[in-house]
């Protein structure tokens, strides 16, 4: 766009000497011609500069987008696990010690080890109550005995 600014007074500069040194109809329209030619490619390099420049924004838009996201969802599972983990802990009949607790995507997986059915069942009830699990994966099991 600058160049296009700059280079339409130069052209109209160009045509007015020209017809006021007294050149010829050809050389006048020549030069016309190649001024509306120069302005056309100048305004042609601008149109495709500023599509380039938004087409980069954009992408810019897309990759920023797409990162928080992945932001967002590593924060929400961190905070799922610990929220699962603590309600788990609160239960004075499970040991939280030997329950490990993962999450992806807000999908929880459950491992490790308990002393019966019932406690497997409880903590993956617990897990449940916890806003923002999508899924459960219980993985536990129970010890067993020596």
């Amino acid at each position: 766009m600058k160049n296009f600014k700059m280079a339409l007074p130069a052209s109209l500069i160009a045509i007015s000497m020209l017809t006021l040194s007294g050149c010829s109809d050809a050389e006048t329209e020549k030069a016309e011609s190649k001024a509306e030619k120069t302005m056309q490619e100048t305004e042609d390099k601008a149109e495709n500069a500023m599509q380039e420049t938004e087409d980069k924004a954009q992408e810019a838009k897309s990759y920023t987008e797409e990162k928080a996201e992945d932001a967002g969802e590593y924060v929400d599972d961190a905070v799922i696990t610990t929220k699962v983990k603590a309600v788990i802990f609160e239960d004075d009949n499970l040991s939280s010690m030997d329950i490990n607790v993962e999450t992806n995507n807000g999908i929880v997986q459950l491992s490790g080890f308990v002393e019966s059915d019932a406690d497997i069942d409880t903590a993956e009830n617990l897990a449940a109550t916890v806003k923002g699990v999508k899924d459960i994966e219980n993985d536990i099991q129970v010890r067993e005995e020596d």
